[in-house]
């Protein structure tokens, strides 16, 4: 039975792709579901770069409009800041996210889902609990975790099956939404330095 998996084409969610199929001996289904950081270039580019990993299918799901909707419409209002500075726009996504990936899993009858996250930071929760609340029948596969690999130790997975790995995605993890663009990796792991202008994507 197939796999549904939470896809951005970056680092980690690549190396989901080539390690469910080998370790589960399944089909791999891979969904992205723009929350407002996907142009019609990235749209392309991660489909493609999914079929290249060696998923049966790619899933695109427009979350925008759920996303303002459901979630921001009420941040904003409130005008809800972490620390009175850090707009909440990662959150809300990983919800419409999970509930995207969720329904996709529901229509092609698989019965496990993944994501890439780390088991660093809070993504790794709210995906486990917005997918079980989106369906609590489902399995959470989350292999990056489980493994706790570092970013080198999936790159060298990559490259051992011949997958050609953008040395841009090696160091950081970048995150663009509706709300905000977020950046994590090196040095933001320890705190002991600031990231380097170069890390910022849109500046």
């Amino acid at each position: 039975m197939a796999i549904v998996l939470a896809f951005s084409g970056g680092l980690d969610t690549s190396f989901c792709v080539p390690y469910l199929r080998e370790t589960y001996d399944a089909p791999v289904h891979t969904v992205t579901v723009d929350t407002g950081g996907v142009t019609a270039e990235d749209r392309s580019a991660i489909e493609a770069r999914a079929m290249e990993l060696g998923a049966s299918q790619h899933h695109f799901v427009d979350g925008c409009q759920s996303l303002y909707d459901d979630h921001l419409s009420y941040l904003i209002k409130g005008n809800v800041l972490r620390g009175g500075v850090y707009p909440l726009c990662v959150g809300p996504e990983r919800i419409v996210q999970a509930r995207g990936v969720a329904e996709v899993a529901q229509a092609v009858g698989a019965s496990r889902v993944a994501h890439g996250s780390t088991g660093a930071g809070n993504d790794q929760v709210r995906f486990d609990v917005a997918l079980q609340m989106a369906d609590d029948d489902l399995e959470v596969l989350a292999p990056i975790r489980r493994l706790g690999l570092s970013r080198d130790e999936s790159t060298a997975f990559l490259e051992e099956r011949g997958v050609s790995v953008p040395s841009d995605t090696t160091d950081y993890s970048v995150n663009r939404g509706l709300w905000g663009t977020t950046v994590g990796g090196k040095e933001t792991l320890t705190s002991e330095a600031p990231l380097p202008e170069d890390a910022y994507p849109d500046t």
